[in-house]
């Protein structure tokens, strides 16, 4: 792991439990080892190094392409293996990239609703995701994120102080016959039942029922 990813980490951690009180629920049901995507429900920009820093293992992140007009910002985020996507049309290198850095060990985090939840309940995730989990053959294990939407809400320009807790759930292994939209409702069902788990309301695009592959 790099320096500065291991330095940014550290310092997101450290502010996280200082001024979020963070707590971090079931970190170890990541797999130390192997292709591994995170997928979590997407409220607040503050989403990415939260979830990020919460992870032992270094990950890799999509962020949407206007981060790097400022310069700065997109030298960093580059170092801390973030990489552009084009939401408004086909953008194939995006998805190179993400295997890519499956291929490399590293942990892939990924937003299925592709944007930010304006209410915080949950959207209808993307068929991209399910793309690369059928090209990578990557275990996915969901993620819940509850206070960020408190903390920074669309819109604010300034933080506000809330707890915040990000819960991993057990990671799901899909067969090689499952669909894109098999994987993709099934992936957003286990992000609703965290969430419901914890007390806020999540209505996916699908129902809340448990995945039909289980968790492995």
């Amino acid at each position: 792991m790099r320096l500065i990813y291991r330095t940014a980490r550290a310092v997101v951690r450290l502010w996280s439990r200082i001024y979020g009180r963070w707590q971090v629920i079931g970190r170890e049901k990541i797999p130390p080892v192997g292709p591994v995507i995170v997928a979590a429900n997407h409220v607040s920009y503050l989403d990415p190094p939260l979830v990020g820093s919460a992870i032992d293992r270094e990950c890799a992140f999509m962020a949407r392409h206007s981060l790097w007009d400022n310069r700065k910002l997109g030298w960093l985020i580059t170092r801390l293996n973030a990489f552009p996507v084009h939401r408004e049309k086909p953008d194939r290198a995006v998805f190179r990239r993400a295997l890519e850095a499956l291929e490399k060990g590293l942990v892939l985090v990924l937003f299925p609703e592709g944007t930010r939840s304006l209410d915080g309940r949950l959207q209808r995730g993307e068929p991209g995701v399910a793309f690369i989990v059928q090209k990578s053959g990557a275990k996915v294990v969901p993620c819940a994120l509850i206070g960020p939407e408190k903390m920074l809400p669309p819109g604010a320009k300034r933080l506000t102080r809330a707890r915040i807790t990000i819960v991993f759930g057990d990671p799901i292994s899909f067969p090689p016959e499952a669909s894109r939209e098999e994987i993709a409702a099934s992936i957003m069902r286990a992000i609703a039942a965290l969430l419901t788990a914890y007390g806020v309301p999540a209505v996916a695009a699908e129902d809340c029922q448990p995945s039909p592959f289980g968790s492995r």
